[in-house]
Protein backbone atom coordinates (compact mmCIF):
# COMPACT_ATOMS: atom_id res chain seq x y z
CA UNK A 1 0.00 0.00 0.00
CA UNK A 2 2.55 2.45 0.79
CA UNK A 3 4.64 1.31 -2.59
CA UNK A 4 1.43 2.71 -4.27
CA UNK A 5 1.07 5.57 -2.77
CA UNK A 6 4.28 6.54 -3.48
CA UNK A 7 4.61 5.55 -7.13
CA UNK A 8 1.11 7.73 -7.12
CA UNK A 9 2.64 10.97 -6.05
CA UNK A 10 5.07 10.88 -8.58
CA UNK A 11 2.89 10.07 -11.13
CA UNK A 12 1.25 13.28 -10.41
CA UNK A 13 4.43 15.57 -9.93
CA UNK A 14 6.11 14.29 -13.23
CA UNK A 15 2.42 14.67 -15.07
CA UNK A 16 2.15 18.07 -13.84
CA UNK A 17 5.58 18.74 -14.94
CA UNK A 18 4.99 17.46 -18.21
CA UNK A 19 1.78 19.50 -18.91
CA UNK A 20 2.99 22.67 -17.81
CA UNK A 21 5.85 22.33 -20.00
CA UNK A 22 3.72 21.71 -22.98
CA UNK A 23 2.75 25.20 -22.64
CA UNK A 24 6.63 26.58 -23.51
CA UNK A 25 7.18 24.54 -27.06
CA UNK A 26 6.45 27.00 -29.43
CA UNK A 27 9.37 26.48 -31.77
CA UNK A 28 11.41 22.74 -32.73
CA UNK A 29 14.07 25.13 -31.21
CA UNK A 30 12.04 25.03 -28.05
CA UNK A 31 10.72 20.89 -28.81
CA UNK A 32 14.79 19.94 -29.56
CA UNK A 33 16.90 21.79 -27.62
CA UNK A 34 14.66 23.52 -24.70
CA UNK A 35 15.07 26.84 -26.33
CA UNK A 36 18.41 26.70 -25.05
CA UNK A 37 17.43 28.20 -21.46
CA UNK A 38 18.88 26.44 -18.97
CA UNK A 39 21.69 27.09 -16.84
CA UNK A 40 24.67 25.26 -14.72
CA UNK A 41 22.49 23.41 -12.28
CA UNK A 42 19.74 22.06 -14.54
CA UNK A 43 22.07 21.43 -17.10
CA UNK A 44 24.37 19.47 -14.54
CA UNK A 45 21.40 17.20 -13.61
CA UNK A 46 19.87 16.98 -17.90
CA UNK A 47 24.02 15.22 -18.11
CA UNK A 48 23.38 13.77 -14.64
CA UNK A 49 19.85 12.16 -15.92
CA UNK A 50 20.47 11.83 -19.63
CA UNK A 51 23.45 9.36 -19.03
CA UNK A 52 22.38 7.48 -16.14
CA UNK A 53 19.47 5.18 -16.39
CA UNK A 54 18.49 1.84 -14.90
CA UNK A 55 20.08 -0.39 -17.82
CA UNK A 56 23.61 2.12 -16.08
CA UNK A 57 23.63 0.65 -12.49
CA UNK A 58 22.11 -2.74 -13.33
CA UNK A 59 24.79 -3.00 -15.67
CA UNK A 60 27.28 -2.06 -12.83
CA UNK A 61 25.70 -4.33 -10.43
CA UNK A 62 25.83 -7.14 -12.58
CA UNK A 63 28.75 -6.55 -13.58
CA UNK A 64 30.34 -6.21 -10.40
CA UNK A 65 28.35 -9.45 -9.00
CA UNK A 66 29.77 -11.61 -11.40
CA UNK A 67 33.89 -9.92 -11.30
CA UNK A 68 34.22 -7.55 -8.81
CA UNK A 69 34.70 -4.08 -8.32
CA UNK A 70 36.22 -4.51 -11.66
CA UNK A 71 32.81 -4.49 -12.74
CA UNK A 72 32.91 -0.57 -11.82
CA UNK A 73 34.30 -0.70 -15.72
CA UNK A 74 31.17 -0.60 -17.41
CA UNK A 75 30.68 3.12 -16.65
CA UNK A 76 33.68 4.30 -15.59
CA UNK A 77 35.48 3.83 -18.94
CA UNK A 78 34.55 7.59 -19.57
CA UNK A 79 36.45 9.21 -16.53
CA UNK A 80 39.51 9.25 -18.40
CA UNK A 81 37.99 11.73 -21.46
CA UNK A 82 36.65 13.96 -18.58
CA UNK A 83 38.78 16.96 -19.63
CA UNK A 84 37.92 16.37 -23.04
CA UNK A 85 33.97 17.21 -22.15
CA UNK A 86 34.84 20.57 -21.17
CA UNK A 87 36.58 21.04 -24.43
CA UNK A 88 34.10 19.49 -26.68
CA UNK A 89 31.10 21.49 -24.83
CA UNK A 90 31.93 24.85 -26.55
CA UNK A 91 32.79 23.16 -29.71
CA UNK A 92 28.54 21.70 -29.91
CA UNK A 93 27.57 24.57 -28.57
CA UNK A 94 29.10 26.87 -31.31
CA UNK A 95 28.13 24.81 -33.96
CA UNK A 96 24.80 26.29 -33.17
CA UNK A 97 22.93 23.42 -34.80
CA UNK A 98 19.78 21.15 -33.99
CA UNK A 99 21.11 17.69 -34.39
CA UNK A 100 24.36 16.26 -34.17
CA UNK A 101 24.00 14.96 -38.33
CA UNK A 102 23.80 18.85 -38.75
CA UNK A 103 27.28 19.16 -37.75
CA UNK A 104 28.23 16.64 -39.76
CA UNK A 105 27.26 18.17 -42.68
CA UNK A 106 28.00 21.48 -41.99
CA UNK A 107 31.51 20.01 -42.16
CA UNK A 108 31.53 17.63 -44.90
CA UNK A 109 28.50 18.30 -46.76
CA UNK A 110 24.54 16.05 -47.13
CA UNK A 111 25.86 12.74 -47.89
CA UNK A 112 27.47 12.68 -44.33
CA UNK A 113 24.97 14.31 -42.52
CA UNK A 114 22.29 11.84 -44.36
CA UNK A 115 24.29 8.49 -43.13
CA UNK A 116 24.37 10.68 -39.63
CA UNK A 117 21.16 10.02 -39.53
CA UNK A 118 20.59 6.86 -40.66
CA UNK A 119 23.32 5.73 -37.91
CA UNK A 120 21.60 7.93 -35.35
CA UNK A 121 18.17 6.06 -35.83
CA UNK A 122 20.73 2.77 -35.17
CA UNK A 123 22.42 3.88 -32.38
CA UNK A 124 19.03 5.51 -30.59
CA UNK A 125 17.16 2.35 -31.07
CA UNK A 126 19.78 0.13 -29.54
CA UNK A 127 19.88 2.47 -26.79
CA UNK A 128 16.55 2.50 -26.31
CA UNK A 129 15.92 -1.35 -26.53
CA UNK A 130 19.02 -1.72 -24.23
CA UNK A 131 17.24 0.36 -21.54
CA UNK A 132 13.80 -0.83 -21.96
CA UNK A 133 15.47 -4.48 -21.05
CA UNK A 134 17.44 -2.98 -18.07
CA UNK A 135 14.74 -0.91 -16.70
CA UNK A 136 12.15 -3.95 -17.51
CA UNK A 137 14.63 -6.44 -15.35
CA UNK A 138 14.88 -4.47 -11.85
CA UNK A 139 10.89 -3.94 -12.29
CA UNK A 140 10.48 -7.69 -12.41
CA UNK A 141 13.03 -7.95 -9.47
CA UNK A 142 11.40 -5.10 -7.34
CA UNK A 143 8.26 -6.44 -7.65
CA UNK A 144 8.89 -10.23 -7.00
CA UNK A 145 8.70 -11.27 -10.92
CA UNK A 146 4.79 -10.40 -10.05
CA UNK A 147 4.95 -7.78 -13.04
CA UNK A 148 6.81 -9.89 -16.17
CA UNK A 149 9.06 -7.60 -18.47
CA UNK A 150 6.72 -7.73 -21.26
CA UNK A 151 3.74 -5.63 -18.80
CA UNK A 152 7.03 -3.26 -17.35
CA UNK A 153 8.26 -2.80 -20.78
CA UNK A 154 5.04 -1.82 -21.71
CA UNK A 155 3.83 0.36 -18.92
CA UNK A 156 7.40 2.28 -19.56
CA UNK A 157 6.89 2.58 -23.19
CA UNK A 158 3.62 4.39 -22.55
CA UNK A 159 4.67 6.89 -20.20
CA UNK A 160 8.07 8.03 -22.16
CA UNK A 161 6.26 8.01 -25.19
CA UNK A 162 3.59 10.13 -23.26
CA UNK A 163 6.05 12.71 -21.99
CA UNK A 164 7.93 13.17 -24.96
CA UNK A 165 5.15 14.09 -27.21
CA UNK A 166 3.67 16.69 -24.91
CA UNK A 167 6.66 18.45 -23.33
CA UNK A 168 9.50 18.03 -25.65
CA UNK A 169 13.15 18.95 -23.87
CA UNK A 170 11.62 21.32 -21.82
CA UNK A 171 9.91 18.33 -19.48
CA UNK A 172 12.44 16.37 -20.12
CA UNK A 173 15.22 18.23 -18.39
CA UNK A 174 13.17 19.12 -15.34
CA UNK A 175 11.89 15.60 -15.20
CA UNK A 176 15.98 15.20 -14.72
CA UNK A 177 16.52 17.41 -12.40
CA UNK A 178 13.65 15.23 -10.02
CA UNK A 179 14.70 12.04 -11.59
CA UNK A 180 18.60 13.08 -10.72
CA UNK A 181 17.95 13.63 -6.90
CA UNK A 182 16.51 10.30 -6.99
CA UNK A 183 18.81 8.17 -8.32
CA UNK A 184 21.67 9.75 -6.18
CA UNK A 185 19.70 9.20 -2.79
CA UNK A 186 19.19 5.36 -4.45
CA UNK A 187 21.95 4.64 -5.24
CA UNK A 188 23.87 4.94 -1.97
CA UNK A 189 21.15 4.01 0.36
CA UNK A 190 21.48 0.11 -0.49
CA UNK A 191 24.95 0.05 0.95
CA UNK A 192 24.51 0.32 5.02
CA UNK A 193 21.42 -1.81 4.33
CA UNK A 194 23.52 -4.95 2.46
CA UNK A 195 25.70 -4.24 5.05
CA UNK A 196 23.87 -4.88 8.23
CA UNK A 197 22.45 -7.72 6.17
CA UNK A 198 25.47 -9.85 5.74
CA UNK A 199 27.16 -8.87 9.46
CA UNK A 200 29.27 -5.71 8.14
CA UNK A 201 32.56 -6.61 6.71
CA UNK A 202 33.75 -9.24 9.13
CA UNK A 203 30.40 -11.20 7.70
CA UNK A 204 31.39 -10.43 4.13
CA UNK A 205 34.93 -12.09 4.83
CA UNK A 206 33.08 -15.02 6.74
CA UNK A 207 30.61 -15.27 4.00
CA UNK A 208 33.11 -15.22 0.41
CA UNK A 209 35.98 -16.95 0.21
CA UNK A 210 39.10 -14.37 -1.09
CA UNK A 211 36.88 -11.32 -0.29
CA UNK A 212 39.82 -9.43 -0.60
CA UNK A 213 40.16 -10.86 -4.17
CA UNK A 214 37.00 -9.33 -4.90
CA UNK A 215 37.92 -5.31 -4.69
CA UNK A 216 40.82 -5.37 -7.37
CA UNK A 217 40.11 -2.79 -10.10
CA UNK A 218 41.19 -5.72 -12.53
CA UNK A 219 39.52 -9.28 -13.56
CA UNK A 220 42.50 -11.80 -14.62
CA UNK A 221 40.87 -12.89 -18.01
CA UNK A 222 38.12 -10.66 -18.47
CA UNK A 223 38.92 -7.05 -17.60
CA UNK A 224 43.11 -6.22 -17.76
CA UNK A 225 44.45 -2.80 -18.56
CA UNK A 226 44.66 -3.50 -21.88
CA UNK A 227 40.64 -3.84 -21.96
CA UNK A 228 40.33 -0.30 -19.96
CA UNK A 229 43.18 1.25 -22.08
CA UNK A 230 41.40 0.22 -25.29
CA UNK A 231 38.18 0.25 -24.15
CA UNK A 232 39.05 4.23 -23.00
CA UNK A 233 39.94 5.00 -26.39
CA UNK A 234 36.83 3.63 -28.19
CA UNK A 235 34.18 6.23 -25.67
CA UNK A 236 35.75 8.93 -26.80
CA UNK A 237 35.39 7.95 -30.44
CA UNK A 238 31.47 6.95 -29.03
CA UNK A 239 31.08 10.37 -27.19
CA UNK A 240 30.60 12.20 -30.37
CA UNK A 241 28.34 10.19 -32.04
CA UNK A 242 25.71 9.95 -29.37
CA UNK A 243 22.92 11.92 -31.40
CA UNK A 244 21.55 13.22 -28.31
CA UNK A 245 24.92 14.28 -27.32
CA UNK A 246 23.89 18.13 -29.33
CA UNK A 247 21.02 18.98 -26.76
CA UNK A 248 23.26 17.80 -23.66
CA UNK A 249 26.30 19.85 -24.33
CA UNK A 250 24.37 22.25 -26.26
CA UNK A 251 21.21 23.38 -25.04
CA UNK A 252 22.47 25.73 -22.18
CA UNK A 253 22.15 29.70 -22.00
CA UNK A 254 25.49 30.09 -22.53
CA UNK A 255 28.93 28.45 -23.37
CA UNK A 256 29.97 28.01 -19.83
CA UNK A 257 26.32 26.40 -18.58
CA UNK A 258 27.09 23.86 -20.94
CA UNK A 259 30.67 23.35 -19.98
CA UNK A 260 29.56 23.37 -16.50
CA UNK A 261 26.31 21.20 -16.73
CA UNK A 262 28.21 18.54 -18.79
CA UNK A 263 31.39 18.30 -17.22
CA UNK A 264 29.93 18.32 -13.60
CA UNK A 265 27.24 15.78 -14.85
CA UNK A 266 28.92 13.12 -15.75
CA UNK A 267 31.40 13.43 -13.02
CA UNK A 268 28.34 12.93 -10.77
CA UNK A 269 27.53 9.85 -12.26
CA UNK A 270 30.84 8.19 -12.04
CA UNK A 271 30.77 8.69 -7.78
CA UNK A 272 27.59 7.24 -8.19
CA UNK A 273 28.93 4.39 -10.01
CA UNK A 274 31.20 3.61 -7.02
CA UNK A 275 28.27 2.75 -4.96
CA UNK A 276 26.64 0.69 -7.84
CA UNK A 277 29.76 -1.57 -8.05
CA UNK A 278 29.83 -2.02 -4.34
CA UNK A 279 26.35 -2.97 -3.88
CA UNK A 280 27.07 -5.33 -6.34
CA UNK A 281 30.30 -6.93 -4.68
CA UNK A 282 28.49 -7.56 -1.07
CA UNK A 283 25.46 -8.94 -2.71
CA UNK A 284 27.97 -11.94 -3.21
CA UNK A 285 27.54 -12.56 0.90
CA UNK A 286 24.10 -12.22 0.38
CA UNK A 287 22.96 -14.34 -2.73
CA UNK A 288 26.40 -16.54 -3.16
CA UNK A 289 24.63 -19.82 -1.79
CA UNK A 290 20.74 -18.44 -2.96
CA UNK A 291 21.95 -17.71 -6.36
CA UNK A 292 20.21 -14.60 -8.46
CA UNK A 293 20.57 -13.68 -12.03
CA UNK A 294 22.86 -11.29 -12.14
CA UNK A 295 20.79 -8.60 -13.78
CA UNK A 296 18.16 -8.85 -10.79
CA UNK A 297 20.81 -8.35 -8.18
CA UNK A 298 19.69 -4.67 -8.14
CA UNK A 299 16.22 -5.11 -7.93
CA UNK A 300 15.97 -8.00 -5.39
CA UNK A 301 18.56 -5.95 -2.87
CA UNK A 302 15.82 -3.08 -3.06
CA UNK A 303 13.03 -5.65 -3.00
CA UNK A 304 14.21 -7.95 -0.14
CA UNK A 305 15.98 -5.15 2.55
CA UNK A 306 14.45 -1.89 1.92
CA UNK A 307 11.20 -0.88 4.34
CA UNK A 308 8.13 -0.60 2.43
CA UNK A 309 7.74 2.17 0.55
CA UNK A 310 11.32 2.35 -1.12
CA UNK A 311 10.32 0.04 -3.54
CA UNK A 312 7.84 2.60 -4.89
CA UNK A 313 9.98 4.71 -4.64
CA UNK A 314 12.56 2.90 -6.72
CA UNK A 315 9.98 2.50 -9.45
CA UNK A 316 8.82 6.22 -9.30
CA UNK A 317 12.91 6.92 -10.19
CA UNK A 318 13.41 3.62 -12.93
CA UNK A 319 10.06 5.68 -14.31
CA UNK A 320 11.45 8.93 -14.31
CA UNK A 321 14.38 7.58 -15.73
CA UNK A 322 12.72 6.00 -18.41
CA UNK A 323 10.78 9.13 -18.72
CA UNK A 324 13.06 11.53 -19.59
CA UNK A 325 15.77 9.21 -21.36
CA UNK A 326 13.11 8.13 -23.56
CA UNK A 327 11.61 11.50 -24.10
CA UNK A 328 15.28 11.80 -24.93
CA UNK A 329 16.14 9.73 -26.88
CA UNK A 330 12.38 10.71 -28.80
CA UNK A 331 13.00 13.67 -29.40
CA UNK A 332 16.44 13.44 -30.88
CA UNK A 333 15.64 10.33 -33.04
CA UNK A 334 12.63 12.54 -34.72
CA UNK A 335 14.67 15.13 -34.95
CA UNK A 336 16.97 13.07 -37.27
CA UNK A 337 14.50 11.87 -39.15
CA UNK A 338 12.86 15.15 -39.61
CA UNK A 339 15.57 17.47 -40.34
CA UNK A 340 18.16 15.29 -42.19
CA UNK A 341 16.11 12.18 -43.32
CA UNK A 342 12.93 13.36 -44.95
CA UNK A 343 14.15 15.40 -47.03
CA UNK A 344 16.29 13.01 -48.72
CA UNK A 345 12.72 12.03 -50.11
CA UNK A 346 10.91 15.23 -50.19
CA UNK A 347 12.56 18.59 -51.02
CA UNK A 348 10.44 21.34 -49.87
CA UNK A 349 10.76 22.04 -46.16
CA UNK A 350 7.85 21.79 -43.74
CA UNK A 351 6.65 24.41 -41.43
CA UNK A 352 7.49 24.18 -37.57
CA UNK A 353 3.66 22.85 -37.13
CA UNK A 354 3.85 20.43 -39.35
CA UNK A 355 7.14 19.24 -38.74
CA UNK A 356 6.41 19.02 -35.08
CA UNK A 357 3.22 16.73 -35.70
CA UNK A 358 5.56 14.61 -38.30
CA UNK A 359 8.09 14.52 -35.55
CA UNK A 360 5.62 13.36 -33.14
CA UNK A 361 4.36 10.31 -35.26
CA UNK A 362 7.46 9.23 -35.75
CA UNK A 363 8.41 8.70 -32.21
CA UNK A 364 5.67 6.57 -32.00
CA UNK A 365 7.13 4.33 -34.56
CA UNK A 366 10.36 4.57 -33.53
CA UNK A 367 9.05 4.03 -29.84
CA UNK A 368 7.07 0.65 -30.99
CA UNK A 369 10.57 -0.44 -32.91
CA UNK A 370 12.53 -0.28 -29.89
CA UNK A 371 10.86 -2.90 -27.99
CA UNK A 372 11.88 -5.77 -30.44
CA UNK A 373 15.60 -4.67 -29.59
CA UNK A 374 14.94 -4.97 -25.88
CA UNK A 375 14.24 -9.19 -26.39
CA UNK A 376 16.98 -9.26 -29.02
CA UNK A 377 19.85 -8.15 -26.27
CA UNK A 378 20.89 -11.63 -24.10
CA UNK A 379 21.83 -9.68 -21.19
CA UNK A 380 22.34 -5.62 -20.39
CA UNK A 381 26.36 -5.94 -20.56
CA UNK A 382 26.62 -7.71 -24.09
CA UNK A 383 23.97 -5.17 -25.31
CA UNK A 384 26.70 -2.87 -23.82
CA UNK A 385 28.96 -4.36 -25.43
CA UNK A 386 27.03 -3.98 -28.69
CA UNK A 387 27.15 -0.25 -28.53
CA UNK A 388 30.17 0.19 -27.96
CA UNK A 389 30.76 -1.80 -31.43
CA UNK A 390 28.05 0.35 -32.95
CA UNK A 391 28.39 3.55 -32.13
CA UNK A 392 32.28 4.82 -32.70
CA UNK A 393 31.83 3.75 -36.14
CA UNK A 394 30.90 7.05 -37.42
CA UNK A 395 32.62 9.01 -34.46
CA UNK A 396 35.66 8.29 -36.16
CA UNK A 397 34.97 10.97 -39.11
CA UNK A 398 33.84 13.63 -36.56
CA UNK A 399 37.50 13.34 -35.09
CA UNK A 400 39.39 13.72 -38.04
CA UNK A 401 36.80 16.13 -39.54
CA UNK A 402 37.49 18.39 -36.08
CA UNK A 403 41.40 18.33 -36.08
CA UNK A 404 42.76 17.44 -39.45
CA UNK A 405 41.38 20.39 -42.39
CA UNK A 406 42.38 18.03 -44.81
CA UNK A 407 40.06 14.85 -44.16
CA UNK A 408 37.07 14.95 -46.58
CA UNK A 409 33.66 13.56 -47.09
CA UNK A 410 35.55 10.45 -49.32
CA UNK A 411 37.55 9.85 -46.37
CA UNK A 412 34.75 9.80 -43.86
CA UNK A 413 32.53 7.44 -45.66
CA UNK A 414 35.67 5.20 -46.03
CA UNK A 415 36.53 5.20 -42.11
CA UNK A 416 33.33 4.52 -41.85
CA UNK A 417 32.83 1.51 -44.00
CA UNK A 418 36.34 0.45 -43.44
CA UNK A 419 35.37 0.53 -39.22
CA UNK A 420 31.70 -1.42 -40.33
CA UNK A 421 33.20 -4.40 -42.46
CA UNK A 422 36.18 -5.23 -39.91
CA UNK A 423 33.52 -4.90 -36.92
CA UNK A 424 31.65 -7.52 -38.87
CA UNK A 425 34.86 -9.41 -40.03
CA UNK A 426 35.42 -9.44 -36.41
CA UNK A 427 33.01 -10.81 -34.97
CA UNK A 428 31.64 -13.58 -37.55
CA UNK A 429 35.13 -14.33 -38.63
CA UNK A 430 37.18 -14.45 -35.89
CA UNK A 431 34.37 -15.00 -33.35
CA UNK A 432 35.25 -12.33 -31.36
CA UNK A 433 32.73 -11.91 -28.51
CA UNK A 434 32.83 -11.64 -24.54
CA UNK A 435 35.19 -9.24 -22.49
CA UNK A 436 37.82 -11.19 -23.25
CA UNK A 437 37.61 -10.35 -27.26
CA UNK A 438 36.36 -6.70 -26.89
CA UNK A 439 40.11 -5.13 -26.93
CA UNK A 440 41.19 -6.81 -29.88
CA UNK A 441 37.71 -5.92 -31.73
CA UNK A 442 37.69 -2.14 -30.57
CA UNK A 443 41.57 -2.42 -32.12
CA UNK A 444 40.93 -3.77 -35.22
CA UNK A 445 37.70 -1.21 -36.21
CA UNK A 446 39.24 1.41 -34.79
CA UNK A 447 42.80 1.10 -36.36
CA UNK A 448 41.38 -0.20 -39.54
CA UNK A 449 38.66 3.03 -39.81
CA UNK A 450 41.18 5.51 -39.20
CA UNK A 451 44.09 4.72 -41.92
CA UNK A 452 41.35 4.11 -44.18
CA UNK A 453 39.68 8.24 -43.39
CA UNK A 454 43.57 8.94 -43.74
CA UNK A 455 44.50 7.31 -46.71
CA UNK A 456 41.48 8.13 -49.09
CA UNK A 457 41.06 12.12 -48.09
CA UNK A 458 45.17 12.27 -49.02
CA UNK A 459 43.89 10.20 -52.45
CA UNK A 460 40.83 12.18 -53.25
CA UNK A 461 40.15 16.02 -53.98
CA UNK A 462 39.69 18.74 -50.58
CA UNK A 463 36.81 19.94 -49.42
CA UNK A 464 35.69 23.69 -50.79
CA UNK A 465 37.44 25.87 -49.10
CA UNK A 466 35.29 28.25 -48.39
CA UNK A 467 32.76 24.84 -46.73
CA UNK A 468 36.20 24.51 -44.69
CA UNK A 469 36.34 27.82 -43.31
CA UNK A 470 32.55 28.39 -42.87
CA UNK A 471 32.96 25.12 -40.45
CA UNK A 472 35.92 26.19 -38.34
CA UNK A 473 34.95 30.12 -37.85
CA UNK A 474 31.66 29.11 -36.82
CA UNK A 475 33.40 26.27 -34.37
CA UNK A 476 35.88 29.36 -33.40
CA UNK A 477 33.25 31.96 -33.14
CA UNK A 478 31.93 32.50 -29.69
CA UNK A 479 28.05 32.43 -28.84
CA UNK A 480 26.87 36.14 -29.03
CA UNK A 481 29.36 37.15 -31.56
CA UNK A 482 27.45 36.12 -34.73
CA UNK A 483 27.95 39.14 -36.47
CA UNK A 484 31.23 38.20 -37.54
CA UNK A 485 30.16 34.95 -38.77
CA UNK A 486 30.58 34.68 -42.98
CA UNK A 487 27.07 34.24 -44.40
CA UNK A 488 25.54 30.74 -44.43
CA UNK A 489 27.99 29.97 -41.05
CA UNK A 490 25.12 29.01 -39.16
CA UNK A 491 23.17 25.88 -40.36
CA UNK A 492 20.11 26.06 -37.81
CA UNK A 493 18.78 29.77 -38.67
CA UNK A 494 17.81 31.54 -35.34
CA UNK A 495 19.44 28.82 -32.85
CA UNK A 496 22.03 30.68 -31.82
Amino acid sequence: MVDAVVLGAYFVIVITIGVVSSRRVKSMDDYYMGGRRFGKVMMTMYAFGAGTHADTAVGVVSQSYRLGMAGIWYQWLQIFNTPLYWLLAVVFRRARCLTTADLYEMRYGRSLGTLFGFMGVAINLSYMGLMLLGSGRLVEALSGHRVTLGWAIALMLGSFVFYALIGGLVATVWNDFFQGVLTIVMSFLLIPFVLNAIGGVSGFQQRVPNAGALFSLTSPGEIGLFWIISTAINQMFSLVAQPHIMSNMAAGKSELDNRIGFTAGVSLKRVCTVAWALVGVLALGLYQKTGVAPDHVFGALIHDLLPAGFAGLMVACIMASVMDNGAVYLITTSALFTRNLMRVVRKDAAGDRRELLISRIFSVVFAACSVALAYAFEDVPSGLRFLWGLTPLIGIAFWLGLWWRRANRYGAWASFLAASISWIIGVTAFGWSGNQALPKLIALNLGTGLVAGAVVSLLTPPEPEDRLDRFYVTINTPIGEELTLPTGAIVSEGAA
